[in-house]
């Protein structure tokens, strides 16, 4: 995002801000990387050169879970919305969990999000399928899905101040976010070297890398991304008072290990899950109370009957 950013999303500002053609071509290539790989996947698979095996699965289905947790519980319940407290060393193993995620540096996630909720579903919302920037709703949708990534104003984030200065004032952190390149790479290398201890073979690591890195990305990615797309556009809507499009899946929450009750998450963003009724699975909620058990976190905020009842749609009077 460049430094027009925060006016923007002050000031409502539309439009698409280009990027520079460097800029543009690097955050081109890695979103592009993920897709060429998973095509790969497929060939070797489907030519018989290269066929992956219970083990490549194995891989693919571990890291995807790691994958969306990095995002959904350290990145976004965590670090974005505070909905809970860890000690330190937890803290930054969520950290380090999140910047593997290939989802973006720590401090420019959480900028976004916050900024996303400010602003949601209005101009100055980076990553809205409703207000005007584009014209046609599948254009829309494609910009909510992806094609925010290539908008100027989202790709640099430089005022982190007003948005994410708890993330930019500590050090450790701060390096995190200024390492992201290493973390990107060591996300893709880490399941190829797995691959190739489990294989035994060069054919190992590359099964590894392509079903355990790319494949994996490809659909995580996809899966995260249409929060934000389809989040807000398709599917059922709680009866609960909110002033945005955000609405709630059962499939996008089984994809995204709760992320897709987005229309509870949006009506109380600082709880640690988003289930408010016993049939609402929310994996990483799930996940944070065992931790809690466990005393790994605290503070967890969790639903209030009081709080639930007061934003319950009030029906109309009838004289």
């Amino acid at each position: 995002m460049s430094e027009n950013l925060q006016a923007a999303a002050l000031s409502g500002s539309g439009g698409h801000e280009r990027l520079s053609k460097s800029s543009l071509l690097r955050h081109s290539l890695v979103i592009l990387f993920p897709v060429v790989g998973t095509l790969v996947a497929l060939g070797l698979w489907w030519s018989g050169l290269a066929v992956p095996t219970a083990v490549d699965f194995l891989l693919l289905g571990v890291f995807y879970v790691l994958n969306i947790l990095g995002m959904e519980l350290a990145y976004h319940r965590y670090f974005t919305h505070r909905s809970f407290r860890a000690p330190r060393a937890v803290e930054l193993a969520l950290a380090v969990l999140g910047s593997l995620s290939y989802v973006g540096p720590i401090i420019w996630w959480v900028a976004i999000h916050r900024i996303h909720h400010k602003n949601t579903d209005q101009q100055g919302d980076p990553h809205s399928p409703w207000w005007p920037q584009h014209p046609g709703r599948l254009r829309r949708l494609y910009h909510a899905h992806v094609g925010w990534l290539l908008d100027a104003r989202c790709a640099r984030p430089e005022q982190w101040g007003r948005y994410a200065m708890d993330l930019y004032k500590d050090p450790v952190l701060f390096k995190f976010h200024m390492m992201y390149d290493y973390w990107l790479v060591l996300g893709l290398a880490i399941p190829a070297a797995i691959g190739g201890l489990l294989h035994g073979s060069l054919q190992g690591v590359l099964l590894g890398f392509l079903w355990g890195g790319t494949v994996r990305v490809f659909l995580a990615t996809n899966a995260i991304w249409s929060v934000n797309s389809v989040g807000h556009a398709l599917g059922g809507r709680s009866p609960l008072e909110t002033r945005d499009h955000s609405r709630n899946s059962f499939w996008q929450a089984i994809v995204t290990l709760g992320a897709g009750w987005h229309n509870n998450h949006h009506t109380f963003p600082s709880y640690a899950v988003t289930s408010l009724r016993w049939w609402q699975v929310d994996l990483t909620g799930l996940l944070i109370r065992a931790l809690a058990f466990f005393r790994l976190t605290r503070d967890v905020h969790m639903p209030n009957t009081a709080s639930v009842e007061a934003k319950k749609k009030k029906p109309l009077a009838t004289t």
